[in-house]
């Protein structure tokens, strides 16, 4: 199952021991250490690149889907299941043991992603909205995992969709990214939208998309160091349609930029990793990209389905997650 890109590159399938698990959740931790979480309860670890992994069944809940997983420091991991009962655990010991730091039995919960800060440590958890055009938004910090705080505000401002029946997308964990500065939250469903925040105000950006319910952005990457970010989405309903599916962005003087790109990955995509300023990779359901010019254009790396990636720290390889107990690496 290895194919080759080019010289530098190539792609193949790396696990697939639970072939009835679907993973979502991807995080990592160096180099070498990356967490993968997903359907059946199930949790992922490993500590060679992909070479081997260690399985984890956390026994203080039963048959959760985790669909989002975050690592918040050395051997100290967060994973989230998404609906009820929605739980949030900790692990301090690298994955051995699992404690519930959060827990909400409401009927209507849906949990849709988690952001960590890397500098400041402060989480962000993004849910759907229970109330109508009001996101579930939880917040807490890795010093004090025991409080968790529900909020209707982002960097001081109130969060309010602009169509009550807009929602996210749970599909990779990647709705949300918040830092001390800003907040970039992107929607879904009748109405695909970009919502920007600083402690200045708050912007909307209104997405194309088709008509569909099934359709809009399901994912995002925003990179500070290089200022770029990319949206992703489509229709996964029809993951062979491209329309609508990639937004390049760039954040100047307080406000969204939108990049135009010359060509379009292909199919609905769900996942997005940016590696530098001009090369990035994209997934979903009909298989990977890759660009190394900004997304101005796009090779197909596979026609394999996987739902999210993400590049190691080092930036040498992008490892891949998704149905199927699939899971991918592209060494770059």
């Amino acid at each position: 199952m290895l194919s080759s890109l080019s010289i530098a590159q190539t792609y193949e399938v790396i696990n697939q021991e639970n072939s009835g698990t679907s993973y979502r959740g991807l995080s990592f931790q160096d180099a070498k250490t990356f967490v993968v979480s997903g359907s059946k309860n199930t949790i992922g670890k490993s500590l060679d690149g992909g070479k081997t992994f260690t399985w984890i069944n956390p026994k203080v809940v039963s048959d959760r889907d985790f669909r989002d997983v975050e690592v918040l420091d050395k051997d100290n991991y967060l994973a989230m299941s998404v609906d009820a009962p929605a739980y949030i655990l900790n692990s301090k010991d690298g994955g051995k043991t699992w404690n519930k730091v959060y827990e909400n039995n409401t009927p209507k919960i849906f949990l849709d992603a988690m952001y960590v800060d890397p500098k400041t440590k402060n989480i962000i958890v993004l849910g759907d909205p229970m109330r109508p055009d009001k996101p579930f938004v939880l917040k807490s910090s890795a010093s004090n995992l025991k409080k968790w705080e529900e909020d209707l505000y982002v960097n001081k401002q109130l969060l309010r969709l602009k169509n009550p029946k807009e929602a996210f997308f749970a599909s990779s964990g990647s709705n949300i990214y918040s830092d001390e500065k800003q907040t970039l939250i992107v929607s879904g469903g009748e109405q695909s939208n970009l919502y920007y925040y600083t402690s200045r105000g708050g912007q909307l950006y209104i997405l194309d998309k088709t008509k569909s319910s099934t359709s809009g952005i399901n994912g995002m990457d925003y990179n500070p160091t290089y200022n770029v970010g990319y949206l992703v989405g489509g229709d996964y309903k029809k993951p062979e349609e491209s329309k609508h599916n990639l937004y390049k962005f760039k954040i100047l003087n307080g406000a969204v930029s939108f990049v135009d790109s010359w060509k379009y990955p292909e199919g609905y995509k769900s996942g997005v990793t940016v590696i530098d300023k001009d090369k990035v990779v994209v997934c979903g359901y009909s298989g990977v990209d890759y660009s190394v010019d900004g997304g101005h254009n796009w090779k197909n790396i596979t026609k394999d389905s996987y739902n999210t990636c993400k590049v190691s720290p080092d930036k040498k390889y992008v490892i891949l997650v998704g149905n199927n107990g699939k899971i991918g690496k592209i060494n770059l």
